[in-house]
């Protein structure tokens, strides 16, 4: 009972922006489409993409979108415009990728977890301990599974403009987690997903569904005390304040895909969707740059606020692999063969 409400109040707030939205004005004529005169007299439409997400703005997510949006507004010689609203102004991650699937919103870059409940195989990226590490990544991310994968959310009502990165997660928490044994207990915010809440289930913990704008606070007042973070939102979204060990477990690996409205991506002229395309792939690449060139910054800042790292040689990682093994046979076989092939690229 206690999801079915979630959902539900889910559902009630994404349709009260859909209407909040839409009693904004006529969009034709205001919020997505100004039509400019040019030299010759004529009128040029400039396009308004409307982009939601989590961020704080020195997390790589902003710094990706700032230059991405740069991009694609030069390439277009003005005729894109963006409006930006970050640090989770339009809700959660799940909400935001509802409105921009059901068209309130038309763009987002959103943590990979949400994706899962449009199109169940990208969660296969989510599995536990899935990658040797970020080079195994970026080459199943920018090859054949990645493009398949994008494929299955344009299927969805979605435009998928690439797979950007959140970096991979660690244990944030108020004690050293260095194997399964540290997890027994651990009430662990998690995203409504059945692969993250089997995971920590299998670890022992309690896994606890919250939106992510209600964790700082669910951390101060105790409603879990512990939770999985890249560096970066360890460090910008300062949970440094209400946790003090940080253990690189390294239990999943966070991609971000790019996404657009599928109709809202479909009006547009053929030669922006080309920029859109073009520039989603590219910046794809320059924000897992950002991300790995802040990561330690991020490091650094976290120690100077007193956090404890506790690195990996310290982790019994093999203890932790063979803990979640009930994750994979669970799963696995729902991707069909998609784990063994990621397993498989070089």
């Amino acid at each position: 009972m206690k999801r079915l409400s979630k959902s539900f109040f889910g559902l009630l707030f994404t349709l009260a922006l859909v209407l909040v939205l839409a009693a904004c004005g006529n969009s034709e004529s205001s919020d997505e489409k100004i039509s400019t005169g040019n030299a010759e007299g004529g009128d040029e439409e400039t396009y308004v993409i409307k982009v939601g997400h989590i961020a704080p703005e020195d997390h790589a997510f902003s710094k990706g979108l700032e230059e991405f949006t740069a991009a694609v507004e030069e390439a277009t010689e003005g005729r894109v415009e963006f409006e930006v609203f970050g640090n989770g102004a339009l809700g959660g991650e799940v909400e935001v990728a509802e409105q921009v699937q059901l068209g309130a919103l038309d763009m987002t870059l959103v943590t990979s977890g949400p994706v899962g409940n449009f199109v169940s195989d990208f969660s296969v990226l989510e599995m536990p301990f899935l990658f040797r590490d970020v080079e195994h990544v970026y080459a199943t991310l920018d090859g054949e599974v990645g493009q398949e994968l994008m494929g299955k959310l344009d299927a969805a009502g979605f435009k998928a403009l690439g797979i950007w990165e959140n970096g991979m997660r660690h244990i944030a928490s108020n004690k050293a987690i260095k194997s399964p044994e540290d997890m027994k207990g651990l009430k662990i915010r998690t995203l409504e997903n059945p692969i993250y809440i089997d995971m920590y289930s299998s670890l022992g913990a309690d896994p606890t569904p919250i939106a992510f704008p209600e964790l700082y606070t669910s951390l101060q007042q105790g409603v879990v005390d512990s939770t999985d973070l890249s560096y970066a939102i360890m460090n910008t979204s300062k949970f440094y304040e209400v946790t003090d060990h940080f253990s690189e477990v390294g239990i999943y690996y966070a991609s971000a895909p790019l996404l657009m409205n599928g109709d809202k991506f479909n009006s547009l002229p053929a030669d922006i969707q080309q920029i859109l395309v073009e520039k989603g792939q590219e910046y794809a690449v320059r924000q897992r740059e950002i991300s790995q060139e802040m990561e330690v910054d991020h490091i650094q800042a976290l120690k100077d606020h007193g956090v404890t790292i506790v690195p990996i040689d310290e982790i019994d990682l093999e203890a932790f692999k063979a803990s979640v093994e009930p994750v994979y046979e669970k799963y696995a076989s729902n991707f069909g063969d998609l784990v063994e092939r990621i397993q498989a690229v070089e």
